[in-house]
């Protein structure tokens, strides 16, 4: 099976006037959002036909800690982001006061003679004022922030995507892990059986004198070896049982997965897959989003250079009691403009417009680094997927004349014609060519959950 590498190449572009037009361009973002929607989360692990998976899958997405970390913030953006769009309007503020002042008699009296003092005064004031204020997105300050916010909003999304799909790749795993420690379980403990059998008949043969101790000493060695390593299978099943309880989000004290003898195989790779299938991935389209982000707060950075407009008013009433407030004579208002436009201001514009346009070219390399590393797991998988097929092919041939070997040298013990210990050795020989068979099937699968999540989530 063969995948066709095409150049990567990157959908962002390093020409300013495109990125302006970019930035201003609505439908821009409608795309991305269309884009993002379009984005398949499938169940693709039903492909394996386990309702112990699917069931497990269910359980790890309503519960995982890391998706609802990741939901989250997909929350916290897009307030994120209502907060940008609030530019756009004016603001509106209800800002009721009231003072009440003594005058001095000793206050300056320009119209009086000197020494003459004026009368001790206190005055009462009340306002009930509405104030507002708007700034005109003359050079596009508003509508760039806005769809900077957008993108990293979708980004979060697609950011949200990517921790599903390590989620249930990670359970798919940990699961398939410990189907195949069962299937290493069960072929020890069939295998004790076999050398207690082993021991009780060299134990008989020993108190006949039909052979020496040295015989019944590696009976021995050979089970407990075996009782050994049987041991180290269980607890890796146990670890594993844990992380898989993590990821389901659950307490490893009160979560469990029972054998079952359930035979899992691989399943059948399309041979028609193609690079094109990366485009699925929501780290690629995160990447993506966030380099457009990048390209539009250039433009915010830029918009301060320029002169700001900024329309304010005031309306309300004004009395010296609260009999004459909301008298129409008490009416007060004021309008007005104000153009702001900076001088000087030591550099700082600048080094913003420089150090958005450095934040740009990074997210456009971490883009193009995105693509080329998911082109590299894409063909890493197949190749790994291809080679273990001939590998299990091969192991398959192996066994059979392992076992035909061990059998044979039994046979041949029992005649007297070879020593014990040649029977062990191909015994030994037979079980890590059985270990070896499950190991391989365990790689199988585990290299097809790495093609899925290479590939975005199936194919």
């Amino acid at each position: 099976m063969h995948v066709t590498n095409p150049v990567p190449t990157t959908t962002i572009t390093t020409r300013q006037d495109t990125i302006m037009d970019r930035r201003a361009d609505s439908s821009f973002a409608k795309k991305n959002e269309k884009v993002l929607t379009s984005l398949p989360v499938n169940n693709w692990w039903e492909i394996f036909n386990d309702p112990i998976l699917d069931s497990l899958e269910t359980i790890a997405i309503e519960a995982n800690w890391d998706l609802q970390t990741a939901a989250g913030r997909v929350e916290q953006t897009g307030a994120l982001l209502r907060v940008a769009y609030a530019d756009l309007f004016p603001s509106v503020i209800l800002n009721p006061s009231g003072t009440r002042q003594q005058l001095s008699i000793n206050r300056p009296n320009p119209y009086g003679s000197a020494g003459e003092t004026l009368p001790r005064s206190i005055i009462n004031t009340l306002q009930f004022p509405f104030t507002a204020s708007y700034e005109v997105d003359l050079w596009g300050k508003f509508r760039n922030n806005i769809q900077s916010s957008k993108n990293i909003h979708l980004s979060s999304e697609n950011d949200k995507k990517t921790v599903w799909l390590t989620t249930t790749g990670n359970v798919a795993y940990n699961y398939f892990l410990i189907r195949i420690t069962d299937m290493e379980i069960t072929l020890f403990e069939k295998t004790i059986q076999t050398r207690i059998q082993n021991l009780e008949i060299t134990r008989e043969r020993y108190r006949v004198g039909l052979i020496t101790l040295l015989d019944v000493v590696q009976a021995e060695t050979d089970l407990q070896t075996l009782q050994s390593q049987l041991y180290s299978y269980r607890a890796i099943r146990e670890t594993t049982e844990h992380a898989l309880a993590a990821l389901c989000g659950k307490s490893s004290a009160d979560f469990t997965v029972a054998p079952n003898g359930y035979t899992v195989t691989p399943p059948i790779i399309p041979a028609n897959l193609t690079t094109d299938l990366i485009n699925n991935r929501p780290d690629i389209k995160s990447k993506q989003l966030l380099a457009e982000s990048a390209a539009a707060l250039i433009g915010y950075s830029e918009s301060f250079r320029y002169p700001s407009l900024v329309l304010s008013g005031s309306a309300g009433t004004l009395s010296k009691n609260t009999q004459t407030l909301l008298d129409y004579q008490s009416r007060t208002w004021i309008i007005g403009a104000t153009i702001s436009l900076p001088i000087f201001m030591g550099g700082r514009l600048t080094a913003n417009t420089a150090a958005a346009r450095a934040n740009y070219k990074q997210a456009v390399t971490g883009y193009n680094s995105a693509i080329v590393k998911a082109l590299q797991e894409v063909e890493d998988a197949l190749t790994y997927i291809r080679q273990g097929n001939q590998q299990a092919i091969l192991q398959e041939g192996i066994v059979k004349v392992s076992q035909q070997a061990a059998d044979l040298s039994r046979e041949r013990y029992n005649k007297g014609l070879i020593t014990f210990f040649e029977v062990l050795n191909n015994q030994q020989t037979a079980l890590n060519a059985q270990n070896t068979q499950i190991q391989i099937l365990g790689q199988r699968l585990l290299n097809s959950i790495n093609l899925i999540k290479a590939l975005g989530g199936g194919w």
